[in-house]
């Protein structure tokens, strides 16, 4: 039997019929209600001394007329629930395990001959918390104009990419100003730092200033570690809301009540602008949705606020926002990275050198990738900054490397002229002419033979070594080396002897005729016959 809430202006109409003089019937037929309802309501008022020819009844008086229509049924349970008893192990199955909705409960119900109202179906599963109960809520409080703006990613669809010919996903960077309920849509191809950094980009130009709070999700890129109390963002996204100024607000994970007024604006979105739409590409799609949310959806009359938002926003809230200086922002990417022994550190790739004084190998250092520099910090400190290099490319400083290790590192004869002439004259000179001839390549390794002798013997003793060696026209490392080894560089070299009178070689020149009928012996000179012979003949 079904059961029909009697209302306290419906009481205060009979109440006025039967003091007017009308019959019970009259009374049940003007109002609508049955006539046992109608008896029922004149014997309370009777009972509590209400006259049909007095006063009406005053608010007391009515308000507990009216409750009496609140206390319900009193013939046990309505029949729908007897037709869903049967059936009350299957409903919980599908309800607990196989998660199905109530409407298509109701379908499933109607299919095995069990047709009740949805309202019933409902009420028989909320009496039983079957289900997990909602939870009561309050509405915010109204933002002042500038003061926030809600973010919020969702999927938009599909659109045909003509550098691949291939359908891809796009989805939808949505920004709502709280007070106005002003928005902009972004589309883009993904929720990387990037793409986030130039969605809200776009946003504060389209806006023309930047909000005092920004309540986000929870997105990667945006947030390292979600948590209800104490939310850790990336170090990207947090220089980049500190070099515009605003405070990011992460919400909580599973909570949409924490930011009520985005929350359905992707799907408004999708269905009021992208479905049933045509674009080119991603370009024509971001100026169109840039057209839609001027042009329409600023200029509808919101639901809740009951003015045009575009409206709103051009005369309340665009004169408190931060300003905008327009000028371009640079993403960073930060890395944690480990300094090789080759003084050098792997990012993304690619090489940079580390200056061996600041930062020795070993050392743990942050890596933040910009889209031209590199820049390197240890311990807060910023120690190098490199040109952005391609993969496999490499930036290398040599002035990064410890003194006595640079030479190596230059890999030509230039370099290594230029630190032994570091190491005194006479070096710089005797390396100059170490490399002059048509494979200066060949002598590298003789080069830095040469470097590592003065940092062995001293530069000064090197340079002395190398002086005496370029005297006598001797380039050859290792005869220097053999001079530093002999301690022969302080030593004065002798004079040549004069040459006898007889030429070059003291012997005749017959000692070397070997033509037939001559001694095949050498002969002895006169001077040592004579000495032997006693100067007889």
């Amino acid at each position: 039997m079904a059961y029909k809430e009697v209302f306290r202006v419906e009481i205060s109409e009979v109440i006025r019929r039967w003091q007017a003089g009308e019959s019970r019937r009259h009374i049940a037929s003007g109002t609508g209600l049955s006539k046992d309802t109608v008896g029922r309501y004149i014997s309370a008022a009777e009972t509590m001394g209400i006259a049909r020819d007095g006063p009406g009844p005053d608010e007391e008086q009515l308000s507990s007329l009216a409750a009496i229509g609140r206390s319900g049924p009193r013939q046990g349970e309505a029949p729908t629930v007897e037709k869903l008893a049967p059936w009350a192990d299957q409903i919980y199955q599908w309800i607990t395990v196989d998660r199905l909705q109530l409407t298509r409960i109701q379908e499933l119900l109607a299919e095995r001959d069990c047709r009740v109202p949805y309202t019933s179906l409902h009420r028989f599963v909320d009496r039983r918390q079957w289900r997990r109960r909602r939870t009561n809520t309050v509405r915010m409080g109204e933002s002042a104009p500038g003061e926030v703006a809600e973010l919020d990613f969702g999927r938009l669809g599909y659109i045909l990419d003509q550098e691949t010919g291939k359908r891809q996903a796009v989805w939808a960077l949505l920004v709502v100003l709280t007070y106005s309920r002003h928005s902009f849509l972004w589309p883009a191809y993904g929720q990387k730092l990037e793409d986030v950094i130039a969605g809200l980009e776009a946003a504060w130009a389209f806006f023309g200033g930047i909000p005092k709070y920004l309540v986000i999700d929870n997105f990667p890129a945006a947030v390292a570690e979600a948590d209800a109390l104490h939310p850790r963002l990336t170090r990207g996204f947090l220089e980049y809301s500190q070099h515009r100024g605003f405070i990011t607000d992460p919400a909580r994970v599973r909570h949409p009540r924490d930011k009520p007024i985005v929350e359905r604006g992707v799907q408004y979105a999708r269905e009021r602008f992208f479905k049933g739409g045509e674009f080119k590409d991603l370009n024509h799609l971001r100026s169109e949705a840039a057209r839609w949310c001027r042009d329409v959806a600023g200029m509808r009359i919101h639901g809740t606020t009951r003015r045009q938002p575009l409206q709103v926003f051009l005369d309340e809230e665009r004169p408190a926002m931060l300003p905008w200086d327009g000028e371009p922002y640079e993403v960073t990417h930060w890395r944690c990275a480990k300094v090789h022994p080759d003084h050098h550190v792997a990012c993304q790739y690619a090489l940079y050198s580390v200056p061996s004084t600041l930062c020795p190998p070993g050392q743990q250092v942050e890596v933040g990738l910009g889209v031209k520099l590199v820049r390197i910090f240890h311990r807060g400190q910023l120690v190098k900054v490199h040109p952005r290099q391609p993969r496999g490319g490499r930036s290398t400083d040599t002035a990064d490397y410890p003194a006595e290790l640079s030479a190596y590192t230059l890999r030509a004869p230039d370099g290594i002229k230029h630190s032994a002439q570091e190491q005194g004259p006479a070096v710089g000179e005797f390396a100059h002419r170490l490399f002059d001839g048509p494979l200066p390549w060949s002598r590298i390794r003789q080069g830095h033979k040469l470097i590592r002798l003065g940092q062995r013997y001293t530069p000064q003793r090197l340079d002395a070594a190398c002086r005496k060696a370029l005297e006598v026209d001797l380039i050859d490392v290792g005869r220097v080396e053999r001079i530093l080894v002999q301690a022969l560089e302080q030593q004065e070299i002798p004079e040549h002897p004069e040459p006898l009178p007889g030429g070059r070689f003291a012997r005749p020149g017959s000692v070397f005729a070997h033509a037939k009928g001559q001694c095949h012996q050498p002969t002895q000179s006169t001077e040592s016959t004579e000495l032997k012979t006693g100067g007889q003949s």
